[in-house]
């Protein structure tokens, strides 16, 4: 015969549930076209911003300005040896032996339709001085390193 124990042996070993592991769910992540569109649109502001500096600063020209009109380009010799437009002072009359976009004025004969220089402004690159010049048309600029060196020139055609 059996008798029980007074004393409870120790308890048997019992498995132990095992619970879920709980984690936080995943952070949403941005994906598809939203942040390439928001990335080149911050990049067209900051490059429209940066134009717009650079228009306000006189460094590039004003594309919705109203400048003047391109200088024509004008067949006629000048006389004598050729002067270029470093020596044209207000009453001299020049001829653009070059092109609309790269002029090379030189010093010509003042005859109907010439171009004559109405003014002549040193150390500057501003074309904007020759608004206030009177039968003002066309203008031609040197723009050097040295800043002594640059010239403008405010031109209208000779009746």
């Amino acid at each position: 015969m059996h008798t029980p124990d007074r004393y409870p042996s120790e308890p048997l070993a019992q498995p132990t549930e095992l619970l879920p592991i709980v984690q936080p769910p995943p952070r949403p992540r941005m994906g598809g076209r939203g942040p390439a569109i928001i990335g080149i649109a911050l990049l067209l502001a900051s490059l429209l911003i940066f134009i717009g500096v650079l228009v306000v600063l006189k460094i590039v020209p004003n594309p919705f300005g109203a400048d003047a009109p391109p200088i024509p380009v004008a067949t006629a010799t000048p006389s004598g040896p050729p002067r270029t437009a470093r020596f044209a002072q207000p009453g001299d009359c020049v001829a653009n032996q070059g092109t609309e976009k790269d002029p090379e004025l030189v010093l010509t004969e003042c005859s109907p339709g010439a171009l004559e220089v109405l003014a002549r402004f040193d150390a500057t690159s501003d074309t904007g001085e020759c608004a206030d010049v009177k039968n003002y048309r066309y203008h031609y600029f040197f723009d050097s390193e040295l800043e002594g060196l640059d010239f403008v020139l405010c031109m209208g055609e000779r009746p």
